[in-house]
């Protein structure tokens, strides 16, 4: 059964997260996805933790389904492998800063003029022109300059240096605007037959995620302050603590929903009080509404409120661990969580994000850096003795044999 984007095949000349892994889900829709590395091997090899048998678990995780090929745009002999390549490629992947592509004859003019089909997508830190285009970047730093860590942390905190999520979202969302950036132009050329550059950066994403925060200062002219779990434009919606110590996520943004949780809540008298008879009044009343609410919520554990909240059909949830969000039967019927074999050992990764009920995205594996480098060239032309020397030049092999893992070790397609 056909995949989503089989038949078209990805030159993926990314590093670190935020190309690696839109990269990745190209590849888990079925597209033909050729990691270019150099030949010392790609800088997410060596770090950060955690590792898996001398190489890093994101590096797994974030090429996954790939072929991996041994290249250096350095060298006249390997450039020329890769022009070779082009001629059958359909989509150029790089997220380095501006004019690194350029530097090597990689450049999107080049490469348009040796394929006009070529999408061509460049993902930086902070786009392609600009006072600031050639700063290098990464997750906090995009996050603290497009105004996000101003916003975070506790009510009456200080926000500075504060990330958001403690996890590299702005990364990852980042990629997704790389894959709808990539999947749009290539619809274009679909109906125009013209490929084109497509650009988007970390600053560009976060600033488009920016949502209502943004808003409210559009709208009142003054910076939006920290609001812990809460948000600035809905009341009552955050987090309140159980008697157990653990959290439930509760929100009532219309008047419908205000009045069934107050039933809910067992405090039906509050949906006829006048502090609270509106969402533009609850928000100005705050401090009361939550202080009510919290005393409520304590009297019982956080689970027993999901089951009480969700009668009356309030949006609510339990705040989990990852220990027990992989527990969680959605997330095993949905298949999150999958196991798979790698020439690194088993490890765990996050499941599929879609579902196609006639083109399946699946995940394969992992593949060792360069193992599929003969076999990539063979398909443009290329025999065993054309083979450029870069090939056999793979420094990470010594970390390899040291942890046992075994040099072209088959995918798994389980």
């Amino acid at each position: 059964m056909p995949s989503p984007l089989e038949g078209i095949r990805v030159l993926d000349f990314t590093h670190h997260g935020v190309g690696p892994w839109a990269a990745c889900l190209l590849a888990e829709m079925g597209a033909d996805v050729i990691k270019i590395e150099p030949p010392e091997g790609e800088s997410m090899h060596r770090g950060p933790p955690p590792f898996k048998n001398g190489i890093t678990t994101t590096f797994i995780a974030m090429n996954l389904n790939k072929r991996n090929i041994t290249l250096d745009p350095r060298d006249e002999r390997d450039r020329h492998v890769i022009y070779r390549l082009l001629e059958t490629t359909d989509v150029i992947m790089d997220n380095r800063r501006p004019g690194y592509m350029d530097r090597r004859g990689l450049g999107y003019e080049e490469v348009s003029r040796r394929n006009p089909r070529i999408v061509y997508c460049s993902s930086t830190g902070y786009g392609n022109r600009g006072p600031i285009k050639d700063m290098g970047s990464a997750d906090t730093w995009g996050q603290a300059i497009s105004g996000f860590t101003s916003v975070n942390g506790p009510v009456g905190g200080v926000p500075e240096g504060l990330k958001s999520g403690g996890i590299a979202h702005l990364d990852l969302a980042t990629s997704v605007y790389i894959v709808s950036g990539i999947l749009t132009a290539l619809y274009y050329r679909e109906i125009t037959g013209k490929g084109q550059m497509v650009g988007t950066s970390q600053m560009q994403a976060c600033m488009a995620l920016s949502g209502h925060r943004a808003q409210e200062y559009w709208v009142s002219g003054e910076d939006p302050v920290p609001m812990g779990s809460g948000v600035g434009n809905i009341v009552p919606s955050r987090a309140y603590r159980g008697s157990d110590g653990r959290y439930v996520s509760l929100t009532a943004e219309d008047e419908p929903t205000w009045n069934r949780l107050c039933q809910a809540l067992g405090v039906s008298h509050l949906a006829n009080d006048e502090r609270f008879e509106s969402n533009e009044k609850r928000v100005a009343h705050r401090q009361e509404l939550d202080g009510i609410i919290e005393g409520i919520i304590k009297e019982r554990p956080a689970a027993q409120w999901v089951e009480i909240l969700e009668k009356h059909k309030v949006p609510c949830g339990l705040f989990f661990t990852m220990n027990q969000v992989r527990l969680h039967p959605q997330v095993k019927e949905l298949h999150m969580v999958e196991r798979i074999e790698t020439p690194w050992g088993e490890m765990r990764v996050g499941g599929v994000p879609w579902r196609f009920s006639k083109t399946p995205a699946f995940i394969t594996t992992t593949h060792l850096p360069g193992s599929d480098s003969e076999e990539v060239l063979a398909s443009v032309g290329f025999t065993r003795e054309q083979v450029p020397t870069t090939l056999s030049s793979k420094p990470w092999e010594a970390n390899l044999r040291a942890s046992g893992a075994k040099s072209g070790q088959a995918p798994n397609r389980g």
